[in-house]
């Protein structure tokens, strides 16, 4: 080693600070320096700092991916450093005049986009064509199902004209009765509408079985209730045996829906009840609704008469003069019950304040405008007037004077009731036996003989046979007359 030291004692060939490998500059394009040339072929190219090579890789080596993940392509043929073919160096960006942007790590390459196959484009028309399908198969479905419950509900005379209609029309029908559900009676509508599609109106179905509650009593429909459309003729009875004054309606053959209210003994509780205003209103808003949960389509009432044995006259005596809105009373019948108290002071001895509101309809009878039918007993209650005072007085004011009461021949039919047997004893059972009788236009009083509790029941027993068949005979024409068939 001695004749290999240098001067220093440094070894021959060595130095203290190692000698730097030639360094290359690389000149911005825009100087005068001229473009690096790519390395020859026989040198692999390196990657640089950022991980670009520079040229093309070694024929013999087939392009590969990047460190992450983006491969060189081939060069342009026209081009013999491909899109440095304008002289620009490697990873050179010009409109950037400074180096590419780096590509972000692990994100897989954008393949192209190509429009869908001719299979896939008719496999996609086949799957939107069976969708719509079966949607429409779904709707036909349900409005089948939904038209066969509806034809179940309806009178077999509509069932023909329910299956005439077109499949629009059934399911606008199907909706318009739904609604009508949805916001509170439950009224069959469908028919009469089916029905005036078809120019024609048949009668409703109406329900017979059983009562339907209002306040202080029930409705009922006797089965001698037909209506021929939505207006319907109503008898309202205060005080008395509901089976009873059901089975007289359906023996007298009256065609009107039946309401019977019971609020008490004695005649008071009748009046206070009814004396609140719009108690009478809130009644018939009742019977409305009972009956379109019944069958009857958009109930409307068209006549209305007021009937009362005994005591229920004070619920008739506070309607006459408390009801407001379009008068609907036609009819008014009182059975043994019209009563007041003395008043020394009046000509009659009466109290005619009490009998204001009758007086009043006694007048509007005698006129013709309607009809006021009283019967009474023999019966003298000795504290207040009797109800043979009070219909005399009541012919005095229609007539305007004095009014003979000749005596009365024909006896009406004893009419024997099932109901009336767990109401009064067959042995106690009384006939309506005629004393006289009177009438001054639509006012009719009719005294009959008796002066015993059973003869004061025997006016309630036997109202079919003395004021509902003159109720009949004028309401006989009542209601909505048919359509005739086109």
């Amino acid at each position: 080693m001695k004749g290999n030291a240098r001067a220093d004692r440094w070894p021959v060939g060595l130095s203290p600070t190692p000698t730097p490998p030639p360094v290359t500059v690389i000149h911005d394009p825009r100087e005068r320096g001229a473009p690096l040339e790519p390395p020859s072929a026989a040198v692999a190219p390196g990657p640089l700092e950022h991980g670009f090579p520079f040229g093309l890789p070694p024929a013999a080596a087939a392009p590969g991916p990047l460190e992450h993940g983006f491969p060189f392509g081939p060069p342009p043929a026209a081009a013999e450093h491909g899109a440095l073919g304008q002289g620009f160096p490697p990873g050179f960006e010009p409109a950037l005049h400074g180096p590419a942007p780096q590509p972000l790590p692990e994100i897989a390459p954008y393949g192209p986009w190509a429009p869908p196959a001719p299979a896939e484009r008719r496999a996609r028309r086949w799957r939107a064509f069976g969708a719509a399908v079966l949607v429409a198969a779904t709707v036909v479905a349900v409005v089948a199902i939904a038209a066969r419950v509806v034809a179940a509900r309806m009178p077999a005379d509509t069932v023909a004209a329910f299956r005439a209609m077109t499949p629009v029309s059934r399911a606008m029908l199907l909706a318009a009765r739904s609604a009508r559900e949805g916001a509170g009676a439950k009224a069959l509508v469908a028919p009469q509408m089916f029905a005036r599609w078809q120019g024609r109106t048949p009668p409703p179905a109406i329900r017979h079985d059983g009562y339907a509650p209002i306040r202080g009593g029930v409705l009922f429909t006797p089965e001698s209730f037909k209506p021929a459309g939505p207006s319907y003729d109503l008898l309202v009875h205060f005080h008395g045996n509901t089976q009873l004054v059901r089975e007289s309606a359906e023996v007298a053959g009256l065609n009107a829906a039946v309401a019977v209210v019971n609020l008490g003994i004695g005649s008071g509780a009748y009046e206070d009840a009814y004396a609140q205003p719009g108690m009478y209103e809130g009644l018939l808003g009742d019977i409305d609704r009972a009956l379109a949960q019944r069958g009857l389509p958009t109930p409307r009432v068209r006549r209305v008469a007021l009937s009362s044995w005994s005591a229920g006259y004070g619920a008739v005596a506070k309607i006459l003069e408390l009801r407001r809105g379009t008068d609907t009373v036609d009819a008014i019948l009182v059975t043994d019950g019209i009563h007041c108290g003395f008043a020394p002071e009046q000509p009659s001895g009466l109290n005619t304040i009490q009998l204001a509101s009758f007086a009043r309809a006694a007048q509007r009878a005698a006129s013709g405008e309607i009809l006021f039918t009283i019967t009474h007993s023999e019966i003298d209650p000795i504290t207040y007037a009797s109800s043979s005072a009070t219909a005399n007085y009541l012919l005095e004011v229609a007539q305007g004077g004095p009014v003979d009461r000749p005596l009365a021949l024909d006896a009406p039919p004893h009419l024997r009731l099932r109901a009336a047997e767990g109401a009064v004893s067959r042995r106690l059972e009384k006939q309506m036996v005629p004393t006289t009788e009177a009438s001054v236009g639509g006012l009719h009083v009719r005294g009959y003989r008796g002066n015993t509790p059973e003869h004061h029941m025997a006016h309630l027993l036997q109202m079919a046979a003395t004021v509902l068949p003159e109720l009949t005979e004028r309401w006989s024409e009542g209601g909505d007359p048919p359509l005739s068939d086109p």
